[in-house]
């Protein structure tokens, strides 16, 4: 082949790779225009919770749209999200989005996906407006100075605690049927320790009515007929006796004591607590409670915890390991939460008791 000719079919093929290299970045940025991202019908819902949201409108004058949030700016991760994004023109050909019922029923499935995207990238497009090294903690409110050094410190992302800022969260009520209640399918080992499964009321041998929490331990224990007589371990504070705490200065609620119950306490000994500086008795409580109530599967009653702080505490933020604070601070923490929630009293007791029983300073009890 003539050298001339060579140097012609070098260059066609050069400007054919040239074009074809503009024609795909062409496309991939008309693809990722906001006109484009809101022209199917499927993104209605999705267009009216941003238009709502702060990244549409602010104080600063500056608006997020879609891609800034949803299409990494360069990489593998910008090629992944536009081959991927495939998919949604074959979704909406197919009507799987084409009312709002439908797209209530994928929110959570849809919302996931985005969720584990975002981690997966280490929330590269949150990063491309917000940055650690940029924000001026002093001007933050408390408990977002808080929780962004926890993130620092601990290397979280971005989405880890900021679901649901633009779009609405989805609704948990299909989480909690999966996940049922302490309740459910209770095992009782003979040879095993019991637990309370919930709140439920105990009667003191003597007299007296005991109310036990969540995880409330009993052993020594026989069963007759439909109740279950045992013992009852715990602590006791001077002057506040009618509770009962699962370990000396660690106010993990074991039980309510009326007054009745508390004259038969059996006192193992008596110990001064310098955190809270006040004496603290070890006590027995020998009671009776109907055997329904009791499982000896702390496993399956662990699990119930878990799954209230995963399901329940991460819609503002990531759900914090139990052994991130001590047990005394897990108290001021679900309080101040709690409220932001749409879990029971029953359920707010079981996380709280949960949260304790692993916290930092329990060392394995």
């Amino acid at each position: 082949m003539p050298k001339t000719k060579k140097i012609v079919t070098a260059l066609c093929l050069i400007g054919i790779g040239a074009g074809a290299l503009w024609g795909t970045q062409f496309i991939m940025h008309k693809t990722s225009s906001q006109a484009l991202c809101v022209s199917c019908h499927s993104m209605s819902q999705p267009k009216e919770e941003w238009e709502s949201s702060n990244h549409f409108s602010n104080a600063k004058g500056i608006r997020a749209e879609c891609a800034d949030c949803h299409v990494p700016s360069e990489g593998w991760h910008y090629v992944k999200a536009k081959f991927i994004a495939l998919k949604d023109l074959w979704y909406e050909m197919q009507g799987k989005l084409d009312s709002k019922e439908k797209f209530e029923a994928h929110r959570a499935e849809l919302a996931k996906i985005v969720w584990d995207e975002m981690k997966t990238t280490d929330s590269e497009t949150c990063r491309s407006c917000h940055s650690f090294d940029a924000m001026e903690f002093s001007q933050q409110s408390k408990l977002a100075k808080q929780m962004h050094s926890d993130a620092q410190t601990n290397h979280q992302t971005c989405i880890d605690c900021h679901k649901g800022i633009v779009h609405f969260l989805p609704e948990v009520q299909e989480e909690q049927a999966a996940t049922g209640s302490a309740t459910q399918s209770l095992q009782f080992d003979e040879n095993a320790t019991l637990y309370a499964a919930e709140m439920v009321k105990a009667q003191g041998e003597k007299g007296g009515e005991i109310r036990l929490m969540p995880f409330a331990e009993l052993t020594q224990w026989q069963a007759q007929g439909e109740q279950i007589h045992g013992t009852l371990h715990g602590w006791q504070q001077t002057g506040a006796e009618s509770v009962l705490y699962l370990d000396l200065g660690k106010r993990i609620t074991v039980a309510l004591v009326d007054e009745d119950a508390r004259n038969h306490a059996q006192v193992l000994q008596s110990k001064h607590d310098d955190v809270t500086d006040s004496e603290w008795k070890e006590v027995n409580f020998a009671i009776q409670v109907e055997k329904e109530k009791m499982s000896s599967d702390l496993t399956a009653l662990e699990q119930y915890g878990n799954q209230l702080n995963q399901t329940h505490c991460s819609g503002c933020h990531a759900a914090i390991s139990a052994d991130h604070y001590t047990a005394n601070q897990w108290i001021g923490v679900v309080n101040s939460m709690k409220d932001r929630t749409s879990m029971t009293k029953d359920e707010v007791r079981a996380l709280t008791i949960y949260l304790q029983r692993h916290a930092k300073d329990m060392n394995g009890k």
